[in-house]
Parts: C-alpha cells; structure tokens; sequence
C-alpha cells in the first residue's frame, strides 16, 4: 500500500506542542537534577572515583556544562564529591546565576564576583578540604565530548592544589560517558518526541508542500526545512539538513543548487533538530511519481524491502554487553554470505552495478555522534575508542545503513536506500521511537 500524499500539515509549533521558553527551562532543569542526584553517585563509584570536577570559561563552555547546570563565568567550577554518605555538589562562579537551576542542583554556591583573588582560593579550598583519593577531569584522548579542560584550565588547577592533590588527577572519560549514555526514562519521554517532531518535519518536506518536481531544487528543500524548524519553535541539530538526489544510478550530491527535481528521481534526507539539549538524526526516503504512476516501480520497491532486511539482521545483533566492532562484524559477515560487498563510511562505492552495505550505527542523545558505542569497523583513527565499547542499556542509537540493490529499471545500476533511525536499546533489543520507514513517501509529478 502506498503511503499517502494528500495530507494535512502536522507542522505547526501548536500541532506539535512545542513548549514555549519558560516551560522547557523547567523541563530541562528538572531533567538535570533528577540524573545528576539518581545516576552521578552510583557512576562514580562504580568507576572508583570520588571527586569529578568540571571546569570552564566565559565563551568557552565545558561541553557537558547544561549537563551539570554551567553557565558563563570569567571561571568556574563544578565540583562533585563523593564523602562515602551522600554526593557533595559544589559550584564556584563568578556571576550570581538568573534562573534557579544551580540553587536547586548544588548544595553550596561560592560567588566569588570579580575580587582579584577569584577562582583560585575557593578552588584550593574545596578540594584540599576534601582530599579526594581521585580527581576526574575532563581529559580524552578518544572522546570530544569528554576532553573539554583545555590546558590553561588544568594548569590554572595544577597551580591551585598543588602537586600533591595534582598527582591523583585521572581521566573522567568513561564517567562522562555512563552519565550522559545512560537514559533517565524521563529523558527519554522527552526525547521520543523529539524524535516525532523530526518525522514529521522531514516528512512534510519531502512532499509537494516543499516540492514542485522540475522546479525546486535539493538546495531550495534544505532551506525550507531549516526555515520550518525556527517556526516551530525548534533548531536544526549540529549539522545541515543534507537532501540527496538519486537518478537512474547516479547520486546528485546534498543541497545541489542547480539540478532540480525530477520524476522518477529518489530523495533522501539526513536531518535532525535541536530541543533543550538533545539532538537527533534521522533519515527518510521519498519517490517522485512519474505522470500516471500511483506507486514505485517494482524494483524501487524491492530496494526499500531489501534495506529493511538489512535493518532487521542489524538490529537482531545489537545486544547489550556486544562491542560496537563486533556488531559490525558479525552483521557484515552474515550480509557477505548474502552476496553483499562491504562499503565503509565516506567509502567510495564498490561498483555501479555491485550490491553492497555499509553499516556506522553511533549513539545519539546529546550529540549527534555521541558518547557511547558505535557499531562500525575497528577505525579508532574515525571513531576512537567507541567501536570498542559494548552497547548498553537504556543507551540511545542511531540504527544508520545504506543499502545499495541493482535496479532492472535502470540496466542493474544500483539504488541506494539510506537508512537511519533512532531508538533505545532495551532488555527486549532495540525499540524504535518512531515507527521505521518501511515504504516510499511518494510525491506527485502534477
């Protein structure tokens, strides 16, 4: 059955429910509290360390700072420590916070202003006090997200404890990892819709409400979709939309300004958008009608049904406790006996006419490719440590594949199908947030 054209819009910030200003401070807020005081202090002792500090600057955020209730400051310091009873929280700044966020978070708030001693006192102070047996510090070799105390940072630290307290420095990278991994079901209620909202919006824009096939180009759709976003409330995610063209074996690379649309053409779209501090990445594929077509060609089809194969074998391997590489390679050696070559990410293709499958799942939340497991090949110098990771649960991953199959259509050149779709990996396997695509969206010619 085809899936419907004529449809009504669904992409307003009321139809949507897109929550103004104040409404998502409160839910975000909330959302921090509640995991840093159910998830922090089991973490940490679970990787043996009893003080995490967190340290950034005016115009040069820690990239977990909304995480931890950061904001700008000529320096400040998130120090969190573990006394054995309960899970100290300090925070050291230097402008009093507008929003009640740190109030509600930190058990003791230092405001030390623009007094020229500034940060360093308050700092030596918390953590001599304390005299932690480890001191995690946002250091990775492996994880960006998790590398973000720059080094005039931890020399400004070094210089303020000493060398002593110094010595017991460590890296807070797999820390990070498991705290921001590790889903709240109350994150996930918010990221589900999130994830709707996407839908919908890619959606919308693969149809003739953004669409004029042999007028509009893939360039033109790429700014409607990044024009619709703010007018419902919402932000792209870190990345552009990218609308790929399809034609009879060849791919028209993203956002061409010059080559419109045409029948018979197949699209594709890697987008994602922005909500609190959540991203997501999805992708979906539509089909341009030919005058008097009321579906897509049968092998069009067929490649849509082959690519859901593809994520059928793939998502049936990803249990937790698997590595990503792992994953990866036993997917790609089932798909190999089924007559596949193997395509890497940003690979050129194995051939025109040859079927292959690539395969670079990642996890996604707070990133776009963030912190936890990626099921791809073993390439730390792309992925670092992440494809050596095992998947866990309550983790959230992009299920991403492409899928190329000969076409009889186009003289067997082959159609790629790109597939991505983000879901919770669950004691049951993965559970997509949305429901996946399993057919074309179809798009009038006239």
């Amino acid at each position: 059955m085809a899936i419907a054209i004529d449809r009504p819009s669904r992409l307003s910030r009321e139809t949507l429910g897109v929550p103004g200003e104040k409404a998502r401070y409160l839910i975000q807020r909330d959302l921090v509290v509640q995991k840093i005081d159910t998830l922090l202090l089991p973490l940490m002792r679970q990787h043996d360390i009893d003080m995490w500090i967190t340290m950034d600057r005016e115009y040069h955020p820690d990239p977990f700072a909304a995480e931890i209730g950061g904001q700008g400051g000529v320096r400040n310091a998130h120090i969190f420590f573990d006394n054995g009873q309960r899970l100290e929280k300090v925070f050291i700044f230097s402008h009093p916070p507008r929003q009640d966020l740190a109030a509600r978070l930190y058990d003791e708030l230092i405001h030390y202003a623009y007094r020229p001693e500034g940060l360093r006192p308050h700092l030596a102070d918390a953590v001599r006090r304390r005299n932690p047996r480890k001191i995690a510090l946002n250091m990775s070799p492996t994880l960006p997200m998790a590398d973000g105390l720059t080094v005039s940072l931890k020399r400004y630290l070094d210089e303020a404890i000493g060398p002593e307290l110094a010595a017991r420095e460590v890296s807070a990278e797999l820390l990070q990892r498991d705290f921001r991994a590790t889903r709240t079901p109350e994150e996930t209620a918010v990221y589900r819709k999130l994830v709707e909202w996407t839908a919908i919006w890619e959606e919308e824009g693969l149809s003739r409400a953004a669409i004029v096939p042999g007028v509009t180009t893939a360039d033109d759709v790429h700014w409607w979709w990044r024009d619709k976003a703010k007018e419902v409330g919402l932000d792209i995610a870190s990345f552009l939309p990218g609308l790929r063209i399809m034609r009879r074996g060849t791919v028209i690379e993203a956002n061409d300004p010059d080559v419109p649309i045409e029948a018979g053409d197949c699209l594709s779209i890697d987008a994602g958008l922005s909500y609190l501090h959540f991203h997501t990445d999805l992708k979906r594929s539509a089909y341009v009608l030919r005058p008097g077509e009321t579906e897509a060609p049968r092998g069009v089809k067929k490649a849509m049904v082959a690519a859901n194969l593809v994520t059928d074998r793939l998502i049936g391997n990803m249990q937790p406790g698997r590595l990503g590489h792992e994953v990866w390679d036993m997917t790609m050696a089932e798909l190999r006996e089924d007559g596949y070559e193997t395509a890497y990410a940003m690979g050129s293709a194995a051939g025109p006419r040859t079927p292959e499958v690539g395969i670079y799942c990642h996890s996604v939340g707070t990133s776009v490719h963030d912190i936890g497991a990626r099921t791809a090949e073993d390439n730390p110098h792309a992925f670092g440590d992440r494809v050596r990771y095992p998947l866990a649960l309550n983790n959230w991953y992009s299920v991403e594949h492409h899928t190329a199959t000969p076409l009889p259509e186009w003289d067997f050149l082959t159609l790629r199908v790109n597939t991505e779709e983000d879901a919770i990996l669950t004691e049951r396997g993965i559970e997509f947030f949305v429901p996946r695509q399993t057919e074309w969206l179809l798009i009038e010619s006239e």
